[in-house]
């Protein structure tokens, strides 16, 4: 994993800066929005979120076909926006499998594989590469960190398998009994990330290396993750209202107390 991101950086350093300005900053944009307005924007997000991840699965799984794509972000968003309570639950056992399955591949190591970046002629040079040509590596990016996520998943053991699935089925009935505080803490995280990765191409629009970064101190951007999350949480879950709370506020906003009805059929 840590070649591919790393040959991901060299690229995407010579990707046409509209590429990295345009994706940076609509990262860090959405990325705030989910970290600290996720929860009151609550199927909104979802639709945005689920309906990217549709969208981003069928265009890695078909290939870049406008049709499938817009059908799979078109069902996503479906999904987020009419089951927002399970959504919030697949999407905290999604990242959870996910946390736990990098921990378990790390004892076992995972062989160097060629990647498609590392191709002889897969990279033009030095010369700077066009809108088509940089979403074309975007893609062949995402279909190394599926390959490279496959060959690790081979390599677990029947106990690891058996972890994977327990920390899924549990995130799943945890997100769903915990209701506020399960969205919270997905939102929060999701957004983290976001921001996290908008910044990195941002970096790398500027010609730093983000990536290289993190590498020689993982702990202390892992904190600075932590806090982030943690503040996030704590923020959407205090001010954001479920809608059984709002919908009561509403209502009883809207219900004028019994004096005051009378004052004001007396004075007409």
């Amino acid at each position: 994993m840590i070649k591919i991101l790393s040959s991901f950086e060299q690229v995407a350093g010579r990707f046409d800066p509209v590429v990295l300005l345009v994706s940076g900053l609509v990262l860090v944009a959405l990325g705030l929005l989910v970290w600290l307005a996720g929860m009151c924007l609550r199927r909104l997000v979802l639709a945005v979120v689920v309906g990217a991840a549709g969208g981003t699965a069928g265009w890695l799984i078909h290939g870049p076909s406008p049709a499938v794509a817009g059908l799979a972000a078109g069902g996503g968003a479906v999904l987020g926006a009419v089951l927002p309570r399970l959504s919030v639950s697949v999407l905290l056992a999604a990242i959870g499998v996910s946390i736990a399955f990098v921990i378990l591949t790390q004892p076992h190591g995972v062989p160097e594989r060629e990647t498609l970046f590392g191709r002889p002629g897969a990279e033009p040079g030095d010369r700077k590469l066009t809108v088509p040509e940089s979403l074309d590596a975007l893609r062949t990016f995402a279909l190394d960190l599926a390959d490279g996520t496959r060959s690790a998943a081979r390599g677990l053991m029947l106990v690891d398998a058996v972890i994977l699935a327990a920390v899924g089925v549990g995130l799943l009935f945890m997100g769903w009994l915990l209701g506020r505080l399960a969205a919270a803490l997905v939102f929060s995280g999701s957004g983290t990330a976001l921001i996290f990765t908008g910044l990195a191409v941002l970096l790398i629009f500027k010609g730093s290396a983000p990536i290289a970064l993190v590498q020689k101190q993982p702990a202390a951007y892992g904190l600075v993750f932590l806090g982030m999350t943690a503040f996030g949480t704590l923020e959407q879950f205090v001010l954001c209202p479920g809608p059984k709370k709002k919908r009561d506020a509403e209502a009883g906003k809207a219900r004028p107390k019994q004096g005051e009805a009378e004052h004001g059929w007396r004075n007409r």
